[in-house]
């Protein structure tokens, strides 16, 4: 059964952030989810001392307060967002930047963020590999990768993205 992209998703697993555009615009440019989940300033120390889980639960919960729907996260999981298409791209960003204290992506070190860097093109080539043939290499500059509805929509996305989805994790870049 086939059905059309009608959510977004923003998928904060252990390092990097999968944003699923589909989040209303402003008008301005493409309906795209752009969220700056790692820039700026680091956390304070009092959240940079809280364990990864119950940061992760913290940001969810910070990110409800800017009036976001989101659930808290499985521990060990990530936190993973769904966002439908009535939810704002600023609204979004503006939550974003409210929370970032609590932003598990927020506290990693320039080796983390290449590491990460790293695993995120390994999960593109993954996706491209397993029949996405659209997924785009992350953007350097910007964090996550970005997804439009038309690579979201593709029939083979939810099993390549199952198939890759541990590239994403892993602890070192490449380890499978």
């Amino acid at each position: 059964m086939a059905r059309g992209f009608k959510r977004a998703a923003v998928a904060v697993l252990p390092g990097l952030v999968l944003v699923l555009a589909g989040c209303g615009s402003d008008g301005d440019g493409p309906a795209v989810a752009s969220v700056d989940a790692a820039g700026g300033d680091r956390p304070s120390a009092s959240a940079a001392a809280v364990d990864p889980d119950e940061m992760g639960v913290k940001f969810a919960q910070c990110l409800r307060e800017q009036g976001l729907d989101i659930p808290d996260p499985e521990p060990g999981k990530g936190v993973r967002f769904r966002f439908d298409q009535s939810v704002g791209r600023e609204k979004v960003e503006q939550a974003m930047e409210a929370c970032r204290e609590f932003n598990p992506q927020a506290n990693r070190s320039p080796e983390q963020d290449a590491q990460m860097a790293e695993r995120g093109r390994l999960f593109a080539g993954c996706m491209r590999e397993n029949g996405v043939e659209a997924f785009p290499d992350p953007d350097p500059g910007q964090p996550g990768i970005r997804i439009t509805p038309e690579i979201g929509d593709d029939p083979d996305f939810p099993a390549a993205q199952q198939k890759c989805e541990s590239l994403l994790s892993a602890s070192t870049p490449g380890q499978r």
